[in-house]
Parts: structure tokens; sequence; C-alpha cells
């Protein structure tokens, strides 16, 4: 079986599936945590799914789902039902869709005698049907589990089926899914995500001012909110350098104002690298301490007052007792606006800047300047113009 024989024309978009079966995940008593991590690993590789479907646990139904998603599709991945219990459906199924008969697997077979006996345990004859794979197909082999699973030719698809069991899906596809997905199809198709991480601004205003540009066919502009944080997705699939420089030079001119970072947000990572892992301490009477919850995990924090009261001149030599070479604080004035401080003991350096947020969310408030005093630092410190969020006050005060 190869890719030649399977793909139907090369350089022709690749369309891409996802099933995943069982009447937990489609009525909502688990959550599909393989799907999301899935998607993310096939992305990495330039591959992007173009749908996703669920689908419970009756046999015609996941038959009738294969025939008809293998005829529009050249990749469908299928996770779940190749337990040996009465409900795991989707071996039988597959074999149904693909108009040929369940095997016995002997080399699989023996794998589950040795993996029952290893364990002190009789084989329950029900196991025997994780051995019956469908005729012509190709085994992937399970180090963790006693379901193996295996690829198989359904109409225009090549259907690849594995395991719902987290730990055995996730190790089933590094070494047996992904090296056949490298080798026969992601070098035939170059999908990349850029990403932009936005404050300030509304997704539906962001909507608008994007929708007035032209982009390349190429391009997908993609959004997702989770206040305070909009991220903005460029999807590009097989886009020249042209198209991409183009549509990021774009929407780099329409976000510059909120543009936080890019590609990947990790603020208190890039924050603890500029500052060279050196120490901080923190005075915070804005977020309720989320700020240095934020920062802990990566920015060396000897000490960190969070409080409802004023800094006072005692506390501030008291933090300059420390050996942390930087300060840091978010002030909360009288006007109800923010003073953030950076302070740099060693050199007596020290840089302010005076917000005022405009929050649409009023619960999210602290989560607002927390996420603008860590922007704040981190543009100061790559010598970037701070964020500028709409209906708000901003005033640089050294």
């Amino acid at each position: 079986m190869t890719f030649a024989k399977l793909n139907r024309q090369q350089g022709v978009f690749m369309k891409v599936e996802i099933i995943s079966t069982g009447d937990e995940v489609l009525t909502g008593f688990i959550t599909d945590t393989n799907v999301s991590w899935l998607c993310q690993e096939l992305l990495s590789l330039g591959i992007q799914p173009t749908l996703r479907h669920t689908v419970g646990d009756n046999l015609s139904d996941i038959e009738n789902l294969l025939k008809e998603r293998s005829r529009h599709c050249d990749l469908l991945l299928v996770n779940g039902g190749l337990g040996p219990t009465s409900d795991d459906n989707t071996t039988e199924a597959a074999a149904r869709a693909a108009g040929v008969k369940q095997v016995l697997n002997e080399y699989w077979y023996k794998r589950l005698e040795e993996w029952h006996q290893k364990r002190g345990r009789v084989m329950p004859k029900t196991n025997i049907k994780q051995a019956m794979l469908p005729e012509g197909s190709v085994m992937i082999d399970n180090q963790n589990g006693t379901a193996c699973g295996f690829y198989l030719k359904i109409n225009n698809a090549v259907c690849m089926f594995t395991p719902g069991v987290p730990s055995e899906f996730k190790s089933m596809y590094q070494t047996g899914i992904k090296p056949y997905l490298l080798e026969h199809f992601a070098k035939h198709q170059v999908t990349k995500v850029k990403r932009l991480f936005l404050f300030g601004i509304s997704e539906s205003l962001l909507g608008q001012l994007v929708e007035k540009e032209h982009f390349a066919q190429s391009i997908v502009i993609g959004y997702r909110a989770a206040y305070p944080l909009l991220e903005l997705k460029v999807i590009e699939t097989n886009a020249t350098v042209e198209e991409e420089n183009a549509a990021l030079c774009t929407l780099r001119k329409i976000v510059k104002n909120y543009l936080i970072c890019e590609d990947d947000f990790n603020l208190a990572s890039r924050i603890a690298q500029l500052l060279n892992n050196e120490k901080c301490a923190i005075f915070d009477n804005v977020t309720a301490g989320l700020f240095s919850l934020e920062l802990y995990a990566d920015v060396p924090i000897i000490c960190s007052l969070s409080s409802t009261l004023p800094l006072t001149a005692t506390l501030k030599e008291e933090f300059a007792q420390t050996d942390a070479r930087y300060f840091i604080s978010l002030e909360h004035q009288d006007d109800d606006s923010v003073v953030f401080t950076l302070k740099d003991f060693a050199t007596k350096k020290e840089n302010k800047i005076r917000y005022k947020l405009s929050v649409t969310l009023k619960d999210k408030k602290k989560a607002a300047y927390s996420l603008t005093a860590q922007a704040w630092i981190y543009h100061l410190l790559e010598k970037i113009e701070p964020l500028l969020p709409d209906n708000s006050e901003r005033s640089i005060l050294k």
C-alpha cells in the first residue's frame, strides 16, 4: 500500500478528518482531550484537519460514517472503540465499510496471551476480538495495552484506527502514525499557523477591520477570545512567502496598538529571560496577587506583597534591603488608574507607566491589569512601544 495509490493528486490540498467514537464522548460524560491533542500534533506537521466528527457505539452508525467520510477525504483518523467489550464496534465497522472480512492477526493474538501470562491471568475469550483485524489492514503496535491499532484503505481514504485510552493513543501516534504521516502526507502539504496575542480591542471590531482587507486564498484568519486575551490566528496552507508576508504586514498594522507578542504566549518565560533570571521583589495592591501568581513559575520571585494598602516609603526601603535585583510594583491611584514600576536596584534605573483601562468584563479587571503589566515589562525590555488599548488612558511617567 503506497501513498501514490492513496492520494488523489500530488499538489492537491489534502482533506483530513477525525472521527471520535463512543457513547461516553457523544453524551459528554468524558471530555475528548485526544482530539485536541491530535489536532495540535497534526498542525505541527503542517496538516490541518477540515472536519471533526463524533459518533456513538452503534455499529451501523460507525460503519455509515466511515463509508461516507472516506469518500470525501484523503486521510481519516479514527479514535476509540477497539476494546474487548460488546460496545467496542469500530474494528467490525471498519471491515464492513471496506467490504472485507475480519481475520485473526496471529502476532497480536500471541501478544495478548503473553500480556495476560505476565500478569498471572487467564486471557478471557472476549480479548480475541482485539486480534480480529480487517483483512488487508496493517497493524499499529501498542506497547501499553491490549488494543492494537491498524490502518486500512476505505474508498478514497487512508483510515487509521487507534484506541481511546489517552496514554496508549499518544504513544501509538508518536511511534506508529507520525512517521507514516511524515513520509506520505506532511511533505506534500504545508500548513503553518502564525499566532498574534492581543489586548485592548474587541473581537467584533477586530473582525470588522480584518474583513476590509484582501488576503490570498491560501490565508485563513481565525479568532479566539478568552478575555482579557484575544488571539488572532493566521492559518497558511501552501502559501507563498509573498502571500504570507503581505498578510502579516497588513495584520500587524491593524493590531499595532494591541499586539503583546507572537507565536507563543508565555510572558513569564520571556520576562525571566530578559531579566537574565535575576531575583525580583513585587508589590501589588491591584490584582490581589494574580500578577505574582502568573509569573512565579518562571520568574525568581524572592518576596511578593499583595495588599489593599498603598506602598509606603518604609516598604520601599524594606524591598530595597532584599537581595532582589529588580523591584516591580503595581499601585492603585486615587483616580482609579494604576501605575506600574520596574526598578533596577543595581543601576538605580526606574521606569514607570500609568494606565487607566476600560475593562468590559468587571470581574476580569484584575486579570486585565495583570496582563497589561506583564506586557509592559516585556515591551519595555524589548524596546517595543507599550500597549494602547481602546478607550483607555496611557501615560509614560519615566
